[in-house]
């Protein structure tokens, strides 16, 4: 996949890409609230950094739409 930088993980499993960070988190967001009790995670493929989502208090996309 050319472009990707960010890799969303979930249980330690890579699901999907995004190229831009702002993307990957936001993406990393939904998914956490449709699995609250899995670890979801983005990875900057570049540098290695990993950053852990929590979900966010108050918002339930689950049952936004």
């Amino acid at each position: 996949m050319t472009g990707a930088q960010f890799e969303i993980r979930i249980d330690g499993t890579p699901r999907t890409y995004r190229d831009r960070k702002d993307y990957a988190i936001e993406a990393a967001r939904l998914l956490k609230s449709k699995q609250p009790h899995s670890m979801v995670e983005v990875k900057d493929l570049k540098s290695g950094d990993v950053t852990a989502v929590a979900n966010r208090p108050g918002v339930n996309h689950a049952t936004c739409g």
